[in-house]
């Protein structure tokens, strides 16, 4: 009786055993497949990264280039310019939007592959660049984009020319943005507008170097990982 408890005894174990060995066997090639889909998460995020660093770039440049065109010709500093201008409409009757590509942050947010990063710091680092500094960018843009649609309907109702005539007048660029420019020194409300334009406009270099910021630590935070 004792030989056959013993022998189911262990049977028993033998088989929880093997069971405990295949359960464990199982967690830590899972772990080892969720490390493996890391890297190739870190490693997506790192590639777009690199386009939106190349966006950032372009905008800060072409940012500036407006900002300071404007400044010229509300301090009516337009003596030796270095722009163009069709380059002042945009300056003063557009705007220059800004969308960095996320597609690739969106795809691992709504499949679940941001789930896999163990890095508590990159997890923080990844919600405050794509859910934060950026926003800050966007709502003086939109800001910006309220103004610019006051200063262009305020331009076609009382100066048409400066869109119509003036651009198929043979005078040189210079003497183009000197008219235009005279039109804002005289004009209180359209000085006025352009003024608050520019202040979005200033808004957003200061939020796109935030932004700027955040992409670096990003940056940094996944190299490190590797």
């Amino acid at each position: 009786m004792k030989k056959i408890v013993l022998k189911y005894v262990i049977e028993f174990s033998v088989i929880v055993l093997g069971i405990s060995v295949s359960f464990w066997f199982d967690k830590y090639q899972t772990s080892l497949d969720n490390i493996d889909r890391e890297k190739e998460v870190l490693s997506e995020l790192s590639t777009e990264l690199e386009v939106i660093e190349n966006t950032v770039k372009n905008r800060d440049s072409v940012f500036r280039f407006d900002t300071e065109n404007l400044i010229r010709v509300i301090n009516d500093n337009i003596s030796d310019v270095t722009f163009s201008y069709s380059e002042l409409l945009i300056a003063s009757i557009d705007y220059r939007g800004f969308s960095p590509s996320e597609e690739i942050y969106t795809s691992l947010k709504y499949d679940g592959g941001l789930k896999f990063i163990r890095n508590s710091k990159i997890k923080v680092a990844i919600e405050s660049f794509y859910n934060g500094t950026k926003t800050y960018v966007l709502a003086n843009t939109e800001d910006e984009i309220i103004v610019q649609r006051d200063v262009l309907k305020y331009i076609q109702f009382n100066y048409p020319e400066l869109l119509i005539e003036i651009g198929d007048m043979e005078i040189s660029e210079l003497d183009k943005i000197k008219f235009f420019t005279r039109i804002v020194q005289k004009d209180r409300t359209i000085k006025s507008l352009l003024i608050s334009k520019l202040r979005f406009m200033k808004n957003k270099l200061i939020f796109l170097k935030d932004y700027r910021k955040s992409l670096e630590e990003l940056k940094n935070l996944i190299d490190l990982s590797n």
